[in-house]
């Protein structure tokens, strides 16, 4: 009995070794894991299909043809998990409280923006 737990608890630190030494190993997916500015440089504007707020957001960038002059990602969140959680980890880092975080929400690379008028503001002042 104890050479099996032995083989089984053996494994486990194996198993556990092996997955902390390839998350660790590559300090390039590492660096992305830590610090979501280098997982991407583009503009990413969050925003929820029925949010009115992203709606004038949206409209301002196709009255604008902001879309034309920089690249913005634009990921809906209401529906899609995998955005609102790359939402949450971009508020974590800009180290908004999480109760105050909505959208529309833009993520410049380096800081969060919420609210139409803040990113209509922000997007005015790159296409100048």
């Amino acid at each position: 009995m104890s050479k099996r737990l032995f083989i089984i608890g053996s494994l486990f630190v194996l198993v556990t070794g092996f997955s902390f030494y390839a998350l660790t190993s590559h300090p390039e997916h590492q660096d992305k894991l830590n610090n979501p500015t280098t997982a991407s440089a583009e503009l990413i504007l969050y925003y929820g299909e029925t949010c009115p707020h992203c709606k004038i957001v949206e409209q301002y960038i196709a009255d604008n043809k902001i879309d034309q002059k920089i690249k913005i990602a634009h990921k809906e969140i209401y529906n899609n998990q995998a955005n609102n959680d790359e939402l949450v980890s971009k508020a974590n880092y800009c180290q908004l409280d999480l109760k105050t975080v909505g959208v529309p929400f833009l993520w410049t690379g380096a800081d969060c923006l919420i609210g139409d008028q803040p990113i209509i503001d922000f997007l005015n002042q790159q296409v100048k």
